[in-house]
């Protein structure tokens, strides 16, 4: 039986490839040396990786397929994060400082289109993503401590004093 390495208690992520990944690093073409990948995030459907050119691929776990490539023209994607509880929505952040949330449509053949935008953080550093646990919120943190709630057409500022260098936020609803 082949040991497993442990992981030192100093760090929080494992990658491990238990599949060859070659037809997915042969579909992303990231070999030609100007596209780079800046970001990913992984739920049970989708690998979703931003990369430099502000592009999105959303790759389908199953088989390892290219479905979907969104694009920006506001900077290279630095932050991704599939929404935990509704697979159809996911949210990006923009080297500029923008974030936007994306309604994918793929079930009912629609085109994805972009449900909330916000440039609450336009010019900073965004340094967290998270989705609300049940609801179609995202909460955002950069590096100055504007924490900010983004909803389905609107947004909600917050303040706080320290900077934000958390890349996971653990919300919880009072009594859960």
């Amino acid at each position: 039986m082949p040991s497993i390495p442990v992981v030192p208690e100093n760090h929080n992520h494992l990658l491990a490839e238990f599949d060859c990944l070659d037809p997915l690093l042969s579909a992303l073409r990231f070999d030609s040396g100007r596209l780079k990948c800046t970001c990913l995030a992984v739920s049970r459907k989708w690998l979703a990786l931003g990369t430099s050119a502000g592009g999105l691929h959303l790759i389908q776990k199953e088989g390892w397929k290219q479905r979907l490539i969104l694009t920006h023209k506001e900077g290279s994607i630095t932050q991704v994060a599939c929404c935990p509880h509704d697979e159809d929505f996911i949210a990006v952040a923009t080297s500029q400082g923008l974030v936007v949330v994306w309604e994918l449509q793929l079930e009912r053949r629609g085109r994805p289109e972009r449900v909330s935008v916000s440039s609450e953080h336009r010019g900073q550093n965004i340094t967290a993503l998270c989705w609300d646990t049940s609801t179609l919120r995202v909460f955002v943190g950069d590096s100055v401590g504007k924490v900010s709630c983004l909803r389905a057409g609107s947004s909600k500022l917050g303040k706080v004093l320290a900077r934000m260098i958390q890349h996971n936020i653990l919300l919880r609803r009072n009594g859960d």
